[in-house]
């Protein structure tokens, strides 16, 4: 058995490499409004609640297609789901380049949610087919390398365009990465198994489950201390601490660097030590961190900037380990429509758009305390898992 799976991992490497290499571009379509959103919202002439307010647009419809997910795969398989994802991902991306009116915009934003939605089931769906449940974690944690890729990457590359061109031709570009991600794809043998569509049945099994309603929350928290705040952290710098918008953008890239490393650890560690201890203590830490944002000024503002998100990106691995080890292959992409748009939506969309309405009346750095409380619960609602064995 030692054999087959020193042999089975090597042998998938490149299709988990297709994979998160699809996966930043799903990521960073979702992410790259954050480092433009003071352009947007100087062009657009908006206040910042009603700016932050298309990170709620696009949860949206991320959350209607990550619900609908399980129709698609169940149907086309998951291989045809994700080149579906990634090819009208392209597409709307090209839309949003084209539009210059809010409305517009708006639709467009929505429309790439719900392109984007479908990826993420039939990925992870995918990968824990693809290797043995011993490897699961460190699978998932080099997938994690996608997200954690593109937070560092989608400030640098917003500013280029900024500086250089306009954000209108930053989505020209992504859409055609995102051709070009579709066209490999198509030529790769993975993903024909199908998923499961939600039905009365088959979601009763979960929702009666106790660990299921946990789970939702904690990923909300989780979300929240990835992509909540670092939606929100570079329009917080520039108005609230004078910042300009690519300085603003280079500290948030460069403070992303280190999480290749600790999403890489965060995987070994939920190997380890099991998944809930590492989310409740990652959970806990990033809430702090993210509490001090509210308070930093000069100097230990940078510093806390950096600090944030070094263990945020350890809670993914673990999580996506733990959802795996509640459910069977053939309904894992259910629980995971079922679980990520509620929390995506909680964390990607709500808890921004309440930081940018607290911004409008005054109270920008106490957005990010409440976030930060809200986050540092998590520590208590991991207990309530059921203890895994290697705990």
């Amino acid at each position: 058995m030692g054999h087959w799976i020193s042999k089975r991992l090597p042998t998938n490497t490149g299709k988990l490499v297709l994979l998160a290499f699809i996966f930043y571009l799903n990521f960073l379509s979702r992410i790259i409004l954050a480092p433009l959103l003071p352009q947007i919202k100087e062009d657009l002439s908006l206040s910042t609640g009603r700016v932050s307010g298309l990170f709620l647009f696009l949860s949206v419809g991320y959350f209607t297609a990550q619900l609908a997910s399980g129709f698609v795969s169940e149907r086309l398989g998951h291989k045809r789901t994700i080149l579906i994802s990634v090819s009208f991902s392209a597409l709307f991306l090209a839309v949003l380049g084209l539009t210059r009116e809010i409305a517009l915009i708006i639709l467009a934003v929505v429309c790439i949610g719900l392109s984007t939605g479908l990826y993420l089931p039939s990925a992870i769906s995918t990968i824990t087919s693809l290797f043995h449940r011993d490897f699961w974690g460190r699978a998932v944690s080099v997938h994690e390398l996608a997200p954690n890729l593109a937070f560092i990457t989608a400030p640098v590359i917003a500013s280029f365009f900024i500086s250089r061109y306009n954000w209108h031709t930053l989505m020209f570009v992504l859409a055609g990465l995102c051709l070009i991600a579709a066209s490999f794809l198509v030529k790769t043998r993975l993903g024909h198994h199908r998923g499961t569509a939600p039905g009365i049945s088959s979601c009763k099994v979960f929702l009666v489950k106790r660990e299921f309603w946990i789970m939702l929350l904690l990923f909300g928290l989780g979300i929240t201390s990835t992509i909540g705040i670092y939606n929100m952290l570079p329009i917080y710098l520039v108005s609230e601490h004078g910042f300009q918008e690519i300085s603003a953008n280079y500290v948030v890239s460069l403070s992303r660097v280190s999480t290749l490393a600790t999403a890489l650890l965060g995987g070994l560690l939920s190997d380890v030590f099991g998944p809930r201890r590492v989310m409740g203590w990652v959970l806990l830490f990033t809430g702090v961190i993210t509490f001090m944002l509210g308070l930093s000024e000069g100097t230990f503002l940078t510093v806390t900037v950096f600090v944030q998100p070094l263990l945020a990106v350890c809670f993914f691995p673990a999580a996506f380990s733990c959802l795996s080890a509640i459910s069977d292959e053939k309904d894992r992409n259910l629980l995971i429509s079922m679980i990520i748009p509620f929390a995506f939506v909680l964390g990607a969309g709500i808890m921004p758009t309440i930081i940018g309405w607290m911004a409008d009346y005054g109270l920008f750095r106490q957005g990010f305390m409440v976030a930060g409380a809200f986050l540092g619960s998590g520590i208590f609602f991991s207990r309530l898992l059921p203890v895994p064995e290697k705990e």
